[in-house]
This record gives C-alpha cells, sequence and structure tokens, in this order.
C-alpha cells in the first residue's frame, strides 16, 4: 500500500471512529423537540397501500424519509414516461451540473408554453425545495400527480395544467444529512438550505444570481402561469397550525389580485385542509422573537423573495411556510390538500382571477412606494391558536428562554402591519443604460422586461442620481456587498450611448418591476445590491502644485466664486483649516474633475 493510500485510510477512519464517539449525543437531538400534540386527519386516507404500484419513496417509508435527487429523478422520469400526458423537461443545469427538471401536466398534451397559455383553463406552477431542507412541496407533488395519472383524480387534468419543480435547489437538496436542521421534525434525512455556492435561492428574485431562480424566472416569462405556489418549512415558535401561508394582502402592486387571494382563495382553502383534519393560518412571526404575547408582524416582504417578487409581475402567488415543528408526515398530506384544492379554487373562479389580473396590469401609476414601514398601533387581533409555553432562566447563559409546555391554549394576539409607505418614487418615461453595463442589461433580459437595444448612437439629455454620501455593509449578504445607507442629489447631464444600450420604458407589463429594480431609493435595486459600486471609485487626482497657480487663476477671473470661497470659509472653520479640502473644494469646480465619480449610471427620460 502506498504511503498516500495508506495515508488517506487513516484519515478516514479518524473521521470515522470521530462520528461514532459523537453520534449518540446528536442521535437524540429529536427527543428535546418541544412536546408533539397528536395528530390524526382524513387526509391521512391519501397514503397507498404499500403494494400500490406507483407507491412514492416517500410513503414507502410512511413518509419518514424524502428520496434523494437520483430516486426522485427515476421514479418522476418512469411516471411521466407512463402517461401521454405528462413531459419531463430540463430547465438547465445547477451550479455543480445537476438538471433542473420540471414536470408538465397537460390532458390536451400541450407542453410549450405558447400553446398552455391559450388554453382557457389555469395553468398552476408549484415547485419544492427552494430551501432544500424544506423539502414537503416535492413529496406532495409527487402523491399528486401520481393520483392524478394513475388515481382517482384525473379529473383535476381537466380543470387545470400543471408545472411542478420537485426539487428547485438541487445541489443543497444532495448536501443531505440527519442533521440538516435541528428544530424541524423530519424527513430523516434533509438538505441544506443554500446551493452549492451558499446563496439563498429565496434572496435572489431581483439579482438573479442563482440556477434555480433564473429556472423560475424562465418558466414564469415562457409559460406565464396564473397561480405560483413556493412550499417552504418555518423556523421559530411552536403553535398549533401545521400549514401556515401568506401572499401580499396589504402594501402591494397588486390590490385586485390580493383581494381574491384574502376573500376567495384563502377561506376555499383553508376550508379544505380543515376538513382533512389540518390547521390552516397565515404567516407567523413572533414580534418578540419568542412567542406570540407581543403580536404576529405581519412583515412587507421585498420583490426579492418569490411571493413578493410574484406580486410586482401581477401573478398571484403563495408562500406556504409548512410548520417545522410537526412531522413531515403531516405536513406534506397537508400540502397535498393545499395543492389540490388551489387546482379546484383556481379553475372555479379563473375568470375573476383573469379579471384582477387585468385590474392590476392595467393601474395608471405615476409614483411607486419603494419602502415601508410598521404601522404606529396594531391591525387588529386573531384568535391565535397558540401553545402554552413559560421561561426559564439558563443555569449556562443566566439570560431566559422559552420553554414550549405541548398544551393547546388561545390567545388574543394583536397583528403588526408593515405597509405604512416610507418612500415612493416618481416613475419616468423611460430609463437609459449606457452598453459597459452589460451585467445589469442581461439580468433585465432574463427577469423578461421589454428592452429597446441601441443600433447606432444616440446623445440624449437624461437625469441621474449623484451621491453625496454613503455607507457601505460590514460584511456581505449573498455574496454581494450591498450599499446599506446613502443620501443622493438630481444632476442633469446629456450622454452618448454606443450600440448596445438599452432604453427601458415604463409603460409596459414589467413596468413596475424595472422601477423597482432601476430606482436606487428600492431596496432592491441593482444600486444596494452593489451592482454599481464601482462608481464610487475615483481614478484621477489633483497635484498640490498645479492647483495652487490654477486656484489663483479661478480666483482672479471669476469673482462670484471668491465670494462663495470666502462664505465656505467663515461657514466651516475646519474647512478653512485643512488646506487639503480646500484644495479638493477648487478641483471639484474645475472640468478636470471625474464627472462620473458617484453618478449612479441609470438616466432617467422624463
Amino acid at each position: 500500500m502506498s504511503f498516500y493510500f495508506a495515508s488517506l485510510l487513516y484519515v478516514m477512519m479518524k473521521k470515522a471512529l470521530l462520528l461514532l464517539i459523537l453520534l449518540p449525543i446528536f442521535t437524540y437531538a429529536q427527543d428535546v423537540m418541544p412536546p408533539l400534540l397528536p395528530w390524526k386527519g382524513k387526509s391521512e386516507a391519501l397514503i397507498v397501500a404499500k403494494d400500490h404500484p406507483w407507491i412514492t419513496p416517500g410513503e414507502a417509508s410512511d413518509l419518514k424519509k424524502s428520496p434523494t435527487y437520483e430516486e426522485t429523478y427515476l421514479w418522476i422520469k418512469k411516471l411521466a414516461d407512463s402517461s401521454p400526458y405528462l413531459q419531463l423537461k430540463s430547465l438547465g443545469k445547477s451550479e455543480q451540473g445537476r438538471d433542473i427538471w420540471i414536470l408538465i401536466a397537460s390532458k390536451n398534451q400541450f407542453f410549450d408554453g405558447e400553446r398552455l397559455k391559450k388554453e382557457e383553463k389555469p395553468l398552476i406552477f408549484f415547485h419544492g425545495g427552494i430551501h432544500a431542507g424544506e423539502i414537503d412541496g416535492k413529496d406532495a407533488g409527487m402523491m399528486l400527480l401520481r393520483d392524478i395519472i394513475h388515481g382517482e383524480k384525473g379529473h383535476l387534468l381537466d380543470q387545470a395544467n400543471i408545472l411542478f419543480i420537485p426539487i428547485l435547489n438541487v445541489d443543497g437538496h444532495e448536501r443531505r444529512s440527519p442533521y440538516g436542521r435541528v428544530n424541524q421534525r423530519g424527513p430523516v434525512e434533509m438538505g441544506w438550505r443554500t446551493n452549492a455556492k451558499n446563496l439563498n435561492l429565496n434572496r435572489d428574485f431581483t439579482k438573479i444570481q442563482t440556477a434555480g431562480v433564473e429556472a423560475v424566472i424562465e418558466v414564469i416569462n415562457e409559460y406565464e402561469p396564473d397561480l405560483y405556489v413556493d412550499v417552504h418549512v418555518t423556523d421559530g415558535a411552536d403553535y398549533q397550525y401545521d400549514i401556515t401561508y401568506g401572499f401580499v394582502k396589504t402594501g402591494g402592486y397588486s390590490p385586485a389580485i390580493s383581494q381574491f387571494l384574502a376573500n376567495t382563495f384563502q377561506k376555499e382553502v383553508d376550508a379544505a385542509l380543515s376538513s382533512k383534519g389540518h390547521i390552516p393560518g397565515p404567516l407567523l412571526f413572533a414580534a418578540n422573537g419568542d412567542d406570540f404575547s407581543s403580536g404576529n408582524v405581519a412583515f412587507s416582504f421585498s420583490p426579492r423573495f418569490s411571493h413578493t417578487y410574484g406580486d410586482v409581475r401581477h401573478l398571484p402567488s403563495i408562500l406556504i411556510e409548512n410548520h417545522s415543528l410537526k412531522p413531515f408526515r403531516q405536513r406534506v398530506l397537508g400540502t397535498y390538500v393545499f395543492m389540490e384544492q388551489a387546482i379546484l379554487t383556481m379553475a372555479k373562479h379563473f375568470d375573476a382571477v383573469k379579471k384582477a389580473v387585468a385590474v392590476d396590469q392595467n393601474q395608471a401609476k405615476e409614483s411607486l412606494d419603494v419602502k415601508f414601514k410598521f404601522r404606529e398601533s396594531p391591525a387588529d387581533t386573531m384568535q391565535f391558536k397558540g401553545i402554552a409555553s413559560r421561561k426559564e432562566k439558563s443555569s449556562l447563559t443566566g439570560s431566559e428562554y422559552v420553554v414550549w409546555e405541548g398544551k393547546a391554549i388561545t390567545q388574543e394576539v394583536p397583528t403588526l402591519l408593515m405597509d405604512v409607505p416610507v418612500q415612493t418614487v416618481p416613475i419616468p418615461k423611460a430609463y437609459w443604460i449606457s452598453s459597459e453595463w452589460s451585467e445589469v442589461i442581461e439580468k433585465l433580459k432574463l427577469h423578461g422586461i421589454d428592452l429597446e437595444i441601441l443600433s447606432e448612437p444616440k446623445d440624449i439629455r437624461l437625469e441621474y442620481s449623484k451621491v453625496i454620501d454613503f455607507k457601505m455593509g460590514s460584511q456581505p449578504y449573498e455574496g454581494l456587498m450591498r450599499v446599506q445607507e446613502f443620501s443622493s442629489e438630481k444632476i442633469y447631464r446629456t450622454q452618448t450611448f454606443l450600440p448596445g444600450s438599452i432604453r427601458v420604458k415604463t409603460d409596459q407589463a414589467l413596468g413596475e418591476l424595472a422601477v423597482i429594480l432601476l430606482e436606487e431609493e428600492s431596496v432592491d435595486s441593482f444600486f444596494q445590491w452593489g451592482y454599481f459600486n464601482s462608481v464610487f471609485s475615483q481614478t484621477e487626482y489633483m497635484e498640490t502644485y498645479i492647483m495652487e497657480p490654477l486656484i489663483a487663476q479661478m480666483l482672479a477671473k471669476d469673482p462670484k466664486l471668491k465670494t462663495e470661497f470666502e462664505k465656505k470659509k467663515s461657514e466651516d472653520p475646519d474647512f478653512a483649516k485643512n488646506a487639503r479640502r480646500i484644495y479638493r473644494w477648487f478641483y471639484e469646480k474645475t472640468p478636470y474633475f471625474d464627472q462620473n465619480w458617484k453618478v449612479i449610471p441609470v438616466g432617467r427620460e422624463w
């Protein structure tokens, strides 16, 4: 045996020994979970018998395990091959080279976007595993499509067409471990939250850095679905609800869609879940971070998140957050019930859905809200189906922590809404971006925004924003250095745009999205994400031996400048004593100064 292989064997044996030592410590992590309320629901009848020819890998384990990427692929390929109503298609490769698969279900065997868009029935798009440890949507979708193709749910395909991505974050999915999520009851092995580059796909819908989100937006652009559902599992506090979900109710960009989802969709889906033994609820975030005694926070998510991105595109969009402390089996069955009823509700009210979308698409807007804050007082209260808890003092840290007692209680809980606009921007006629900012231009194309691409040079006078002061984030966020704070002023200048430069008109279907991406005040603008950070670098400087005679000439030729200088010195004593600042002040008033420094390269046409 070579020295290399002997060394490798030694390292492997050492790691195995360490795992054997640590395994008894962590095998019982599930034992320290909060007490579990007993559950039994009618949805359990959805699980097929062990000898069923189309049993899913998850069902074979009584929904305790979830299949690997390869097992999932082999099963869905077999299902697709068994029916003319299904087509399995790759949306492209992940960062590690895995295919991102989508199943398309159509009774009329239409599998291209153009024909599916023309059908007079809704197109439902959902996916599992955007956070790969939160994989309920995959197993529920496999069961549902099996029952549609080989069971008693074939009528669903008469009412809607379906797009289903079982695993979106395929690389994170294969970073499997029994120790993926310490606060989640199953499956036995869970994938990882982020992708292979440690990027969170559900923070990526505006900047599009990941193959997974690029695939989702490709589907939205090509197929134009009528409902988009992103299936997650929560973190956080304990409560009785097992299937919680939400959408943009207030403070969004599609008020007619929001009204339909709140008044029709939610009522019918909640009724279906309740009838099958589940407890549906809204998205839940404890205001104090521990329990719900201080209220539930209804955040204003920015469009970097899936369902808010859908809202700004006027696409009915739902974020499911199944409760992590409920067993995987219960969560998967609840997701199945949700998706089945979502299909039925969308089919039943399809005309109302189309009308709501049209209303939102045709809104006449002169300005757009891009940042929100909380209301000063709670919007209302809810009868909250909570779990009793108490606070105990830690002998380890000396601080208090919450202990969940496993007893059902009802609380009156205030709802804290974050929907008050604090930043509104006027909407210009169009935006202009020069050809050198090709990365930003490509991202606009990926979003499906209509662009006018110049084929010959053009001079045009536009409004720009010039940054006065700014502060960068102290550390990278999603791999980027964000602009944390800034102030700016408006300037006008004439610029020559070369071929390849673009004009982005705002009078288009995705006009609001263009504003969100290009106005620097938007928290999800390309500017705040750091795509224009190079404008902060100054590349030409002055020399004092040049500035002295140049300043003398300037003062001699311009009495107004001399008056302005004297005033500046009298108002700012520190300035008067600082030679460097004085030189700098004059330098900025010369044509030698960098005219592009701190100018955000997005021009506004009014």
